[in-house]
């Protein structure tokens, strides 16, 4: 286990040649801000940092507390990412503005027992926040993360979502759980649909760093706002909780470590490395996946 102290110093080495462009996706609370604040630290304000959510107010006051140099470029973009034409409109304008893209962290997500409740989308909501929306924003954003690739930067793209270890088999005749849906199935199929995608856009684009990491129980706005009938449970995990600044420290320490610059890695809460879910190893599933998620992505 990487102690919090050894991830705190291992970030506060991290120098580059450039300012580093990161989009921190989810970053107006809970993991997504723990990591946007860590990142302006480790880069002592030497970044251009996004931050995408739906709070400007929670952007601006994360914003105020980030150290201010002349270099640092600070800046919140709107987007309910539940919808896949939102994430096209939202990337359309940033790639008409930014010409590289070195870090894309995906952090949206929800916590509801409700049962399967579609967007006007019609993809399940839970799964368009902890899949569908974030592999839409890599696929939208691959051509910056290119450039940054073959201007010789970093490229890396890390996913926040619960242990990837417990990943299921693929249903390729229930995908995106509209046939049969329970909330532990989503739960686990949105583990399995973040894996794949590492497993194959790593095999897709070589000299990119996917990255898939747990964060943990985490004591953020996610687990306060939840239902009345589980809330005394939270409460009792909250004791043990990790608070999303160290969260954030830890996430980063994964994704600024050299050792992870290219390839499909996994990681635990606490920086260490666990081996992929069986289910990445079937060329079958991520090809059966990938092609449900173009086609259930498509905006045009």
């Amino acid at each position: 286990m990487v102690t919090l102290n050894a991830a705190r110093a291992a970030n506060t080495t991290f120098t580059t040649t450039y300012r580093p462009v990161a989009l921190i996706v989810g970053g107006t609370s809970g993991v997504g801000q723990g990591i946007v604040e860590a990142f302006a630290r480790a880069t002592k304000g030497n970044a251009h940092i996004m931050i995408c959510g739906r709070s400007e107010t929670n952007a601006k006051q994360i914003i105020s507390t980030l150290p201010q140099t002349a270099n640092s470029t600070y800046e919140f973009i709107e987007c309910d990412v539940s919808l896949m034409k939102n994430v096209a409109a939202v990337t359309s304008a940033i790639k008409a503005r930014v010409a590289t893209l070195n870090y894309l962290v995906l952090t949206p997500g929800m916590i509801s027992l409700k049962g399967f409740t579609p967007t006007d989308e019609g993809i399940d909501n839970k799964l368009a926040l902890h899949f569908y929306s974030r592999w839409k924003f890599v696929d939208e954003l691959m051509p910056l993360l290119q450039v940054a690739k073959n201007a010789g930067q970093e490229a890396r793209v890390m996913t926040i979502r619960v242990n990837s270890a417990k990943a299921t088999p693929l249903q390729d005749d229930n995908l995106g759980l509209k046939k049969k849906y329970s909330n532990a199935a989503s739960a686990a199929h949105a583990i399995t649909y973040n894996n794949l995608m590492v497993e194959e856009y790593a095999s897709r684009y070589p000299g990119l760093s996917f990255i898939h990491a747990h964060p943990g129980f985490v004591d953020s706005s996610i687990n306060r706002n939840l239902h009345w009938s589980v809330k005394a449970i939270s409460r009792v995990f909250a004791l043990a909780a990790t608070s999303i600044q160290d969260c954030g420290e830890y996430m980063l320490y994964t994704l600024l470590s050299p050792d992870y610059r290219r390839g499909a890695f996994y990681f635990d809460s606490h920086g260490e490395l666990i081996p992929p879910a069986a289910v990445v190893t079937s060329e079958a599933a991520r090809k059966t996946l990938l092609d449900h998620f173009v086609k259930e992505t498509s905006t045009r």
